[in-house]
């Protein structure tokens, strides 16, 4: 087995892990809804990437919308009320089985789910998608450049890729976390904002813009959380927010 094939077997066999141990009743109902239950911090951190994304690509009738590692469907139920249709994929197929039964479970039928390796994506057919979503995906490609190429296929001309990547530079990334003792996720991949722009125009799109944001992480004990909404308030608003934890690139096929 190939290190590429070795780094994709361990980030299926982890995550496959976490979907068992959610596979039951009483994941099911947690929550009362068709969103992943998670803590306060965790669904305000999804709630501000999936609002940048809408807001750097506003929804539209009609579009044909790729999202690429929906793993549990964090994002997608977000995604799922402002579009027609949505296809979610996902390298591990344990999750994509438990998120296409949470949103059964809960009534919701415009999203069809798809074990897809980002990397290769043989089901999707050239210039199939008007737009394409892919959050905290990139980053654990052993290949981001062929995953880029593959999103670059899969997508219409005229069409819209709104990715994101961890910055390089923001202290939760390279100090914080290891002084607060959380191993880092093996195969995982920093980018600086020139690195992320650079990673998407090497793949041929245009127009690409990108957008630091969210001092925040998912972390955060709920009874702190409201002083890192200000934080984010502020900070995002001046040159500090190149230290903020998120890149979310814009860009276009021509």
């Amino acid at each position: 087995m190939s290190e590429d094939e070795n780094v994709k077997s361990f980030i299926v066999g982890k995550y496959d892990g976490e979907a068992e141990e959610k596979d039951n009743p009483q994941w099911m109902e947690k929550g009362k809804s068709v969103r992943v239950p998670e803590s306060t911090a965790a669904h305000y951190f999804i709630d501000r990437k999936v609002e940048m994304a809408l807001k750097l690509s506003p929804p539209e009738p009609g579009l044909r919308v790729h999202e690429i590692g929906c793993s549990f469907g964090h994002m997608t139920s977000l995604l799922a009320r402002k579009f027609d249709h949505l296809i979610a994929s996902d390298i591990s197929p344990k999750s994509v089985e438990i998120a296409a039964e949470r949103f059964r479970h809960y009534g919701i039928d415009n999203v069809d789910f798809v074990v897809a390796d980002a990397e290769n994506m043989p089901q999707f057919k050239d210039e199939e998608f008007d737009r394409v979503y892919s959050f905290s995906t990139i980053r654990f490609c052993p290949n981001p450049d062929r995953a880029m190429a593959e999103i670059f296929r899969s997508m219409k001309s005229g069409g819209t890729l709104v990715v994101d990547f961890p910055n390089r530079v923001s202290p939760w990334h390279v100090l914080i976390k290891a002084i607060s003792g959380i191993n880092k996720h093996e195969h995982d991949n920093l980018y600086t904002k020139r690195t992320a722009v650079q990673l998407v125009e090497d793949a041929g799109f245009v127009n690409v813009e990108a957008v630091e944001f969210l001092f925040t992480t998912k972390r955060l004990p709920k009874t702190v959380l409201p002083i890192f909404k200000l934080a984010d308030r502020v900070l995002e608003k001046t040159p500090l927010r190149r230290l903020a934890g998120i890149i979310m690139i814009r860009a276009r096929k021509s």
